[in-house]
């Protein structure tokens, strides 16, 4: 069931960034920017031929297939251990490949990510539905594994140092 779930967020999000981007190339593009939330938020248009916060600009050629293999590696966890993954971590790993997906699609037929969500009470990146599905999958992820899935962490012998258990030896 919790895998059904995890598909279904990827599909989610992936449906998401890509309506948000389409609905910003077709409304957003012409004007540039719209105020959301004056002096907080506002829709800017903008592409990125790289990847996060500009880095790496005209290597599509490494990270398209860099960025591939993590997506697959992600899935592949996703359903090799999704009997030992918690709810928390196989959300935020659902949510972490969709939108890594997202933004594949971008870079695979337009050679670029469009971005379009602009925090203009700090100095930040302009960025997309995608991200903040990566973004909030990474942190959820993290909080996962720390108070949740610390099997991912620890070896059979570690488990039993941190459990207090003795060893059979």
């Amino acid at each position: 069931m919790m895998l059904i779930i995890s598909f279904a967020v990827i599909a989610v999000s992936i449906i998401l960034d890509q309506i948000t981007k389409v609905i910003a190339l077709n409304d957003l593009k012409p004007i540039v920017s719209h105020p959301f939330i004056e002096g907080l938020i506002e829709f800017r248009f903008t592409t990125n031929p790289g990847i996060g916060w500009g880095l790496l600009k005209g290597m599509r050629w490494l990270f398209v297939p860099v960025s591939s293999i993590a997506i697959v590696l992600v899935i592949f966890a996703l359903v090799r251990y999704r009997k030992k993954l918690s709810p928390l971590l196989s959300v935020s790993m659902a949510m972490i490949a969709g939108g890594g997906i997202g933004n594949q699609i971008d870079r695979i037929f337009r050679g670029e990510v469009i971005d379009f969500l602009n925090f203009q009470f700090i100095d930040f990146p302009i960025f997309n539905v995608a991200d903040c599905f990566v973004s909030v999958g990474c942190v959820l992820a993290i909080i996962s594994v720390i108070f949740i899935d610390k099997w991912i962490l620890f070896d059979d012998k570690d488990k039993k140092k941190v459990s207090g258990e003795k060893n059979d030896k």
